[in-house]
């Protein structure tokens, strides 16, 4: 007894001067962050293989999901009737534009939302497919892809992205209603009833509705933002894993050991044979991860075209508000949704930019190759992967946009003649 108590001892001691084992991410980490916002408006984006995900009733999350989008495209509608009775009056123009905006946020965010009903199973396929390919969790075998760097390169965008649009609409629900409280606590005169976002009561709300009614607009607002915060973030989290395979190609290719064509012995013939096999696995590792961005392409095609549209006419409706006299506090409410439109477009565009470059790098990285020291076997080959890596891939707003840094100014210059046009307009 003595001597076995001494051995666990023993080994206790030993487990105390073992060096700490890393954790290295999993691929469910990655996407942690857009599937909790899409889960709090009752959406599951992909089906997973965990057993725990499930277990969770599909039949509650598809009534609360129904529910909240039925609440969304009440508010845009009620929205639209106000401009419409505005325009009729010919008043409220300036009320109208800050409304027209509202809708355009919404409208996005609505068409982002059902795109993950409309395409579940290929959100689905497109998960498995990133999850066959993903590096298994040993030190080896991630190293060489260095998925803590590209995990904590995924957390420092989603994490500051969903802040800011999670502050947006945190201080568009809350500051009507606190703004209220506080001038009925100080007996203010001008303690009036405002709702969120519509400028004008659905009903009469003194009797009991207003906070109902706040409630209304609130959600219909979270719904919206969570429609942009949630596609966005599950777009960065597919772009940045397929930057970090053709990055991991770059490296394979960079430090492949090509044979010397001029030695004919047999194990010379094996190792050629051996290396041809390889470079094969590489170029269909690369045809599979272009098949990947065409996936991504395909779901969030249309999204992205309607985003670019509707941000457009965001931002310019919002710019031709800032031009007139508002309040300061109108000034910073319209200052946070203003930088959130622009920082979310220069995000898309910039991750498109950087995956242009990834698979541009490619060819570059075939031809830093001792390539002329191998056979002509594997020089056919490399012209393949060559001529197939001078074509980039990008997302592409359907097949109307081709999205890179470019589109970024396509997209101020849009907005602005947007802008020119409201302006003459009003006067």
């Amino acid at each position: 007894m003595a001597i076995e108590s001494l051995k666990k001892l023993v080994t206790k001691k030993e487990d105390l001067t073992e060096e700490p084992k890393y954790t290295f991410p999993a691929i469910e980490d990655f996407f942690k962050l857009p599937k909790m916002y899409y889960k709090t408006v009752g959406l599951i984006p992909y089906d997973s293989s965990s057993k725990a995900e499930k277990k969770v009733s599909e039949i509650l999350l598809r009534i609360i999901s129904t529910v909240i989008l039925l609440n969304l495209g009440f508010a845009v509608v009620m929205e639209t009737m106000y401009i419409v009775t505005s325009f009729q009056n010919g008043e409220n123009f300036l009320e109208s534009c800050m409304v027209a905006s509202y809708i355009a946020f919404s409208l996005v965010g609505f068409a982002k939302l059902i795109v993950v009903i409309m395409q579940k199973n290929k959100m689905t396929s497109l998960f498995q497919t990133l999850e066959s390919i993903y590096p298994t969790p040993l030190p080896a075998e991630q190293d060489p892809y260095d998925t803590r760097q590209y995990f904590r390169y995924c957390l420092r965008f989603t994490k500051g992205f969903g802040g800011l649009y999670t502050f947006l609409v945190f201080i568009y629900n809350s500051y009507p209603i606190v703004q209220y409280k506080v001038l009925v606590l100080i007996n203010s005169p001008n303690a009036i009833r405002v709702l969120p976002y519509s400028m004008s009561p659905r009903w009469d709300y003194w009797d009991g509705w207003y906070y109902l009614n706040y409630f209304s607009e609130s959600l219909a607002g979270y719904t919206a933002t969570c429609g942009h915060i949630s596609a966005d973030l599950m777009i960065f989290a597919v772009t940045i894993q397929v930057i970090m395979h053709f990055r991991r190609i770059i490296k394979a290719l960079r430090e492949f050991v090509v044979g010397d064509p001029s030695d004919e012995s047999a194990e010379s013939v094996k190792k050629a044979d051996t290396a041809l096999k390889e470079l094969g696995s590489l170029v269909e590792y690369h045809n599979h991860i272009l098949r990947i961005t065409d996936d991504v392409n395909n779901v969030f095609g249309i999204p992205l075209l309607i985003n670019f549209a509707a941000s457009s006419l965001l931002v310019c409706f919002v710019g031709f508000q800032m031009t007139f006299g508002v309040s300061p506090q109108h000034f910073a409410k319209l200052m946070l949704i203003l930088s959130s439109a622009v920082v979310e477009i220069y995000l898309i565009c910039s991750f498109s930019q950087r995956l242009i470059e990834a698979s541009e790098n490619v060819s570059f990285a075939v031809y830093d190759m001792n390539w002329t020291g191998a056979d002509y076997r594997f020089r056919r080959m490399l012209i393949y992967i060559a001529h197939r890596s001078q074509k980039p891939v990008c997302l592409k707003a359907t097949i109307f946009v081709d999205i890179s840094i470019e589109t970024m100014s396509i997209f101020l210059r849009m907005s602005y003649k947007f802008f020119c046009a409201i302006r003459t307009m009003y006067q």
